[in-house]
């Protein structure tokens, strides 16, 4: 008998994992103001033992959260139809991207091109002016949400599959070949190893731009449907958790490997298959040994769990612009890095917070426009799976 988790069933530490994902986002982002990459306002002082660590964490956290993700849609969708399921998602991730574009973003870009417009006043009507970067509208940090939707919404067809009769035998096949140590790790890298080294030809840079990043896309997606099959199942779940030392030793090898010399360069994308290929089989084995330490001891729930899991999504959404235009105004003082980063973190942590307790949890208006669920008349606010979070609360 197939071993689904049933909508009452809160898998805790999946929560826990998305909370300290978003988190390590904001902290990244302090790192991208002083690390010797490219971004939108840099400090003059910069922190070049920064650039490695980032580059390595960057290989595989987003992938991670796409992961994560996946899961979260087995959740959201429930036991809506496909139209609902395109409706919920829609309005929790395109209004929140629409608004954020409009409300969120046009800070970054002002900060970025403050002077050319002077006061964000004489910026303001020209916020539509044309894509970035050449012109001022842009998703920037939010093309998360954006890839997000198209990965739910390309995932149509096989949810549709996953939900018919026919899944039993799929997930039968899963089970067996989980039970083997280490075998599925190298068969769900296989997908991935091939759909970028077809796909790197042709779209060989990250961009987040949409138009001319499939290659990036592809892969989001795969760990998304990932999280998807993976992390809806009892028994995968299971025995990924029973092999969470062997990914964790193969996740430390391989990370070791991308600090030497041979591995000339730990960006994510590297010209030759052998390392190509041994990238995206560290990625998953990262992954799959998080999520097995995180279900053998963090599937367990706290006070501060529904509250941080309520506040990570506008805490994603508003990071980066709090971090922007605070660093915006650190640029103006001769501190050290060390002082600076500091600041930053303290000083746009606090910002997040005070906005979010203050401007947006207490409203329907703006809990609707950062993709948060809608308080019920009793005062609760309505989540998946509720059952689970009626208990949790009583």
């Amino acid at each position: 008998m197939i071993k689904k988790l049933t909508l009452s069933e809160r898998r805790y530490d999946i929560d826990w994992i998305r909370i300290m994902l978003i988190f390590s986002v904001f902290l990244f982002h302090i790192g991208m103001f002083f690390n010797g990459f490219g971004w939108h306002i840099k400090n003059p002082e910069k922190i070049h033992w920064l650039d490695p660590l980032m580059a390595y964490l960057h290989t595989w956290r987003m992938p991670l959260l796409f992961l994560i993700s996946g899961v979260g849609t087995y959740y959201a969708l429930g036991k809506r139809s496909m139209g609902q399921f395109v409706g919920e998602r829609s309005r929790k991730l395109m209004i929140p991207l629409i608004f954020g574009m409009l409300f969120i973003v046009p800070p970054q870009v002002y900060v970025e091109k403050q002077a050319q417009y002077g006061t964000y006043w004489n910026f303001i009507p020209h916020i539509t002016q044309g894509s970035y970067p050449e012109g001022n509208l842009s998703w920037h940090h939010l093309w998360f949400i954006l890839y997000l939707f198209i990965c739910a919404m390309a995932a149509i067809p096989f949810i549709v599959m996953l939900r018919s009769r026919y899944s039993k035998k799929f997930y039968r096949l899963l089970e067996y070949l989980s039970s083997f140590k280490g075998l599925l790790l190298v068969l769900l890298t296989l997908p991935l190893f091939f759909s970028q080294l077809v796909l790197l030809q042709y779209f060989p840079e990250e961009t987040h731009a949409l138009t001319d990043d499939w290659a990036y896309i592809a892969k989001s997606f795969l760990f998304f449907l990932y999280g998807y099959v993976l992390l809806s199942n009892k028994v995968l779940i299971e025995n990924i958790t029973e092999q969470r030392s062997i990914h964790a030793i193969v996740a430390i090898a391989l990370t070791g490997l991308f600090f030497t010399d041979w591995f000339h360069s730990i960006d994510p994308y590297i010209s030759n298959t052998f390392q190509l290929f041994l990238l995206h089989f560290a990625i998953l084995a990262i992954g799959f040994a998080i999520i097995g330490y995180a279900a053998r001891y963090l599937n367990k729930d706290h006070p501060w769990r529904y509250y941080l899991n309520e506040a990570i999504y506008p805490f994603y959404i508003l990071h980066q612009t709090v971090i922007l235009v605070i660093g915006f105004y650190l640029l103006k003082v001769s501190w050290g890095p060390g002082i600076k980063a500091l600041v930053l973190t303290i000083g746009s942590f606090v910002c997040i917070t005070a906005i979010y307790l203050l401007l947006i949890r207490p409203f329907k208006i703006t809990r609707l426009l950062f993709g948060m669920q809608i308080k019920t008349r009793k005062g609760r606010q309505q989540s998946f799976p509720v059952d689970q979070l009626k208990a949790v609360s009583q």
